[in-house]
Parts: C-alpha cells; sequence; structure tokens
C-alpha cells in the first residue's frame, strides 16, 4: 500500500509479542513497526493469513496490551496484522507506545482527529 494512503503513522520497534488465534497455542512475533492500527511482524511460519485473535504486548507487569486482530497477510516479507476495537486501557498503552517511540507525537495526536477507515 502507498505509504501516503496510510491514516496511521507507524513508528519502527523492536518488541516481543505473541499472537493467540482461536483456542490455539500462541505465536511469538517480534514487532518491526506498530500504528495505532496494527502492527508488522518478523515472518513467523505458524500465523496464517485471514486468522483471527489476540494480540499481547507486556510492556510491564501491570502495562499489558491486549487487542482483538486479524492477521491481513503473513508470508516471507512479514506478519501484517490489523487491530479491531480495544478496550480503554489497551489503546491508552498502545497510543503512548506509538506516541513515545514517535519522532512527532504531536502527529500521532492529531491523527486521532480523523477516522482511520472511510
Amino acid at each position: 500500500m502507498d505509504a501516503n494512503r496510510r491514516r496511521r503513522s507507524r513508528v519502527d520497534l523492536n518488541l516481543a509479542a505473541s499472537f493467540t488465534p482461536g483456542g490455539e497455542p500462541a505465536a511469538q512475533l517480534l514487532i518491526c513497526n506498530i500504528s495505532l492500527k496494527g502492527l508488522l511482524a518478523v515472518p513467523e511460519a505458524n500465523v496464517k493469513t485471514g486468522s483471527m485473535g489476540v494480540v499481547r504486548i507486556t510492556l510491564a507487569k501491570d502495562a499489558v496490551i491486549q487487542i482483538e486482530c486479524k492477521v491481513i497477510r503473513s508470508d516471507a516479507s512479514g506478519v501484517a496484522i490489523d487491530f479491531m476495537p480495544m478496550d480503554e486501557a489497551s489503546f491508552f498503552h498502545l497510543r503512548n507506545l506509538v506516541r513515545y517511540n514517535s519522532p512527532d507525537a504531536d502527529q500521532i495526536d492529531a491523527e486521532l482527529k480523523h477516522p482511520a477507515f472511510d
């Protein structure tokens, strides 16, 4: 996808996460970049395109991001995950994670004034 069509800034990040598809064992992921809408991780053969599940990112004992999601691409170039609606606490931590790692934190806040979807 053309970067100009993206409505949420991506920030580079090397952080561990897990993806748990419904009822199956969790797959461990290494996040390459993340936005308020999704993430891209290092390729993982056990994660299949179209899978629905939960991404879990543990920042600290009491700071966990847990988001329902869908795998929109899983191939040799990486695992692309689209976030679904999330609870307030997870959004708070995700927003702070993206803002902290962004070169322009104000841009992240400005993006929230516009819908991520048509």
